[in-house]
């Protein structure tokens, strides 16, 4: 425990190996859980920026097949 007080068993929680107390316990889940949103934020902007060329893409050989046709 990083708070060193003194608990009864029912009071304590094993994670890890380690006894934690709630206050304790509930600030290192809290900290493992925080994560940076920039590699998340760079997924979208690729996966936008690929579906972008793509739709050009479609739209430039859909146009094409159409002018062909009149």
């Amino acid at each position: 425990m990083s708070c060193t007080k003194t608990l009864c068993q029912e009071c304590a929680t094993q994670w890890d190996g380690i006894w934690h107390c709630a206050a304790c316990l509930a600030a290192k889940r809290g900290a493992k859980a925080q994560r940076s949103p920039v590699l998340a934020w760079v997924a979208v902007v690729t996966a936008s920026l690929i579906l972008l060329y793509a739709g050009a893409r479609v739209m430039v050989w859909t146009a094409a097949v159409i002018a062909g046709l009149f």
